[in-house]
Formats: C-alpha cells, structure tokens, sequence
C-alpha cells in the first residue's frame, strides 16, 4: 500500500521516500481508526506484507513514529501500542536514552561535524559542491511542504556528505556506525514546534564557507549550526555544546 502510494505520486519513489510514505500510510490508517487508540499495532510480518514493504523500511518508519509520539513501545519489549491522548500529549520523546543522552550526541556532533566542515573547506571538488547544493535543495523543498520525514532525512544527507568530503575514513566510519543515533537526532529539532527555515539558512552558510575555501569559516558556522539544532531539540542553554 505505501509502496504503490509511492509509485502513484512520482513513479517511483524519487518525490517521496519509502519510509516517508510509510509514515504517511500508517498515520493515516492509525487516524481512520483501523486500529483504535491504546490496543497494540499488528506484528511487523503482517504490517510489511499489507503495506507492501520491506522489513528494513518498516522498522525505519517505526522509529519515526516512536520518536513523534503516535505510537509507545510496550512495557514486555515486544510490539507496540498506538498511543492516546494521555501519551500523545506528552509529545515526542528520545527513544536513544537508554543508552546515550541528546546532549552526549550533540557533544559528539560539535566535535566531529565541525572539523569534517573544516576539512571539507580544504579537499571539496565540483563533484562534492554538486552533491552538496542538491542536499540542500532537498532540504529546502522539504521545509516548504513540512514533510518532516523528508526535512530530516535531506538534513541526515547533507551532514553525511560532508563527512564523506572531508576524506577521514576513521570519521565516516563512525558517522555510519551511529547513523541511527544521529538520524534520530535530527529528527528530534522538527518534531517541536517552530520554524524550519533558520535550519536552511543555517545548512546555506556552511556550503557557502565550503564553496569559497574557508576552512575556518565551515567549521564555525557548522558548530553554530550543530548548538542551535540542539536549542531546538529542547536541550536547555546549559546542555548545548
């Protein structure tokens, strides 16, 4: 079902991702009623065969749905429960904590995203630039419509692609290790209420410092980037890195 929604909107799914329209469908079919509020979502096997997805996919969208609320993991670890209005009204959560605080990511984030931004001032090619401003085209389209699905997955992509530009394979390799985390943790600024747009401009400054050369200039506007992103997960003045 999310699949061929996909292929119905854009042929196949260049105008919307897999998981997005998975987001979609289950929201959608969770806000029909098809399965009440408070009783638990149908297996994993048995929802991927309905929609028509991979597994992969599936659980990906799972976790966009845990992180905005609409849907709790049960107290016995296994399935999961559509929330109520009790639980929606505490609103998106950080499904990470159990093993690692936001702000431990955004510390983490400051760090290796601001030296792989000032690494990519010095090595970035016409390739790179190209990738780079089509990332932020995405970005940018994704804030028009409020497709917060695809804001944080074009948000994901830019800052992977300047992992990739700055050539530290120890960096990139870490970047891929914690792509969950760090995926989620860009997620987190959108699901709260406030403009998209600084974001953009933020992302706008960092390419231009990369274009023209400016090392100095990339690493201090991507950890300014990085600390506001933080302000808008909700970590107060005293967390941000």
């Amino acid at each position: 079902m999310a699949a061929r929604a996909a292929k119905r909107n854009g042929g196949d799914v260049a105008s919307e991702s897999a998981v997005a329209a998975t987001v979609k469908a289950l929201v959608a079919m969770i806000g029909e009623g098809r399965w009440p509020r408070g009783t638990v979502l149908p297996p994993q096997r048995e929802l991927a065969k309905l929609l028509d997805i991979s597994r992969a996919t599936l659980r990906e969208a799972i976790s966009v749905l845990l992180t905005t609320g609409e849907i709790r993991a049960r107290d016995n670890g296994r399935g999961f429960t559509i929330a109520d209005a009790a639980d929606r009204a505490e609103g998106a959560v950080w499904p990470h904590a159990a093993r690692y605080s936001l702000r431990e990511v955004y510390q983490l984030r400051h760090v290796v995203e601001s030296y792989a931004a000032q690494l990519a001032g010095m090595s970035r090619t016409d390739a790179d630039l190209a990738n780079l401003r089509q990332a932020l085209e995405a970005f940018r389209s994704a804030a028009r419509s409020a497709d917060l699905t695809a804001y944080a997955e074009a948000d994901f992509e830019f800052h992977r692609s300047i992992l990739a530009i700055s050539g530290n394979r120890l960096l990139i390799d870490m970047h891929h290790t914690f792509a969950g985390v760090m995926l989620e943790s860009q997620r987190m600024p959108a699901l709260r209420p406030g403009d998209l747009w600084p974001a953009v401009k933020e992302h706008e400054l960092i390419l231009e410092a990369i274009e023209r050369g400016d090392p100095d200039g990339a690493n201090y506007y991507m950890r300014r980037h990085i600390s506001m992103g933080g302000s808008r997960s909700g970590l107060a003045p005293a967390e941000l890195p």
